[in-house]
């Protein structure tokens, strides 16, 4: 990992453990590294160049940093987060913008229009097609009900998590490829929860 990532990660990991996020169960700084790992992984699935590969995972640091401050429209406070840091050592201003736009195409719903943000989009929600779906998901509404008071009955939730994951499309080849299949494993163990809650 290069000097400036390094950097930029001990500064996003310290906002993140420094403030609420370090007391929500889902997007915390286990998240944050998650979707750093995974926006690495397709990067390089995805053969990006070093510059845009750094784009990518410098979005991925911060696309989570405005939840310290609030949950609805935290995307636009990442991305402010991400400017000013990035700004403040003199980073390239057109690689500031795509940093930026990378973290407001994770706006549900997700809305990429290039590469570079499809990759951050699939990372984030890379978790839809991983084997440890249930768990994670399990967090997600223990988050749920103690910071934003949404609380679901089971066969709420799972319809819901039914919904959102039919909804719900990878756009790059990995996300496509190796994220989907087990995706569509999950979405049967949604399907098969659902039709046996009473």
């Amino acid at each position: 990992m290069n000097a400036l990532l390094e950097r930029t990660k001990n500064h996003c990991q310290q906002l993140l453990a420094e403030s609420r996020c370090n007391e929500l169960a889902f997007h915390n700084s286990q998240h944050t590294k998650e979707v750093f790992n995974s926006a690495k992984r397709i990067g390089a699935h995805e053969n990006l160049s070093e510059d845009d590969l750094e784009i990518v995972l410098l979005a991925a640091l911060f696309h989570d940093t405005g939840n310290m401050d609030c949950f609805k429209g935290h995307e636009d406070v990442s991305a402010k987060k991400a400017s000013e840091y990035l700004n403040n050592i003199n980073f390239d201003s057109a690689k500031i913008e795509k940093v930026v736009k990378c973290i407001l195409a994770t706006r549900m719903p997700q809305s990429p229009t290039n590469l570079l943000e499809e990759i951050l989009c699939d990372a984030d929600l890379a978790h839809l097609g991983k084997e440890n779906f249930i768990s994670k998901n399990r967090l997600l509404r223990k988050e749920w009900s103690e910071h934003l008071k949404m609380c679901f009955s089971n066969k709420e939730w799972v319809k819901l998590n039914i919904d959102f994951l039919e909804y719900h499309n990878y756009f790059t080849a990995y996300g496509k490829k190796v994220l989907q299949p087990q995706k569509e494993i999950n979405l049967k163990i949604l399907k098969q929860q659902f039709s046996e809650i009473y």
